[in-house]
């Protein structure tokens, strides 16, 4: 694993497939649905650069709701069939294409969708950092293999709060009042 700092002007978040037909059989969704929407909101507060995808959304839904609410209208969501976010050469043009070079990566599922976009996002000599608490699976066998699959590639795995505050650096950031209280 690469050491390395976010840095807001360096920073973007990827929410991969978080869709109503499979949430609600992930392994703690209501934990996950919190640190969700408070990283979703602390990104947007901090200005970084938000990508959303959603998998074959005609059979899986749209991405939840409540985090529609967190991300705001002009949110974009990107559709895709394949698993990795990068095996999609639109998505991957797109991705490539932002002035992102860490990449804090949520959504689902761990094995599958989120494990196959870290690799390749690896490959394409991005940093990434895995919210731990932003991930989930249908099984925690998966979600935990996962977890050490994509650490042992050179990912970062961290949690929500300690992103937010990272990004933030100083307690005098301007958006220490409103993460502080997103954390709450």
């Amino acid at each position: 694993m690469r050491n390395f700092s976010l840095s807001k002007e360096s920073a973007g978040l990827l929410l991969i497939d978080v869709q109503e037909k499979v949430f609600n059989q992930v392994e703690r969704p209501k934990e996950v649905l919190i640190a969700l929407q408070q990283i979703c909101t602390g990104c947007r507060i901090m200005h970084l650069p938000i990508v959303v995808t959603e998998q074959y959304p005609q059979g899986l839904g749209t991405t939840l709701c409540p985090l529609k609410d967190c991300l705001g209208a002009n949110q974009h969501y990107l559709s895709k069939t394949t698993f990795s976010c990068m095996n999609d050469a639109n998505i991957r043009k797109y991705l490539l294409a932002l002035p992102v070079k860490q990449w804090i990566v949520a959504g689902l599922e761990a094995h599958i969708c989120v494990l196959q976009t870290v690799r390749q996002l690896l490959e394409a000599q991005k940093e990434v950092v895995v919210l731990n608490d932003a991930i989930s699976s249908r099984s925690i066998y998966d979600f935990s293999t996962a977890i050490a699959e994509m650490r042992d590639l050179g990912a970062r795995i961290s949690s929500t709060e300690t992103v937010l505050f990272e990004l933030l650096k100083d307690s005098k950031a301007p958006e220490f009042r409103e993460i502080s209280l997103l954390v709450k």
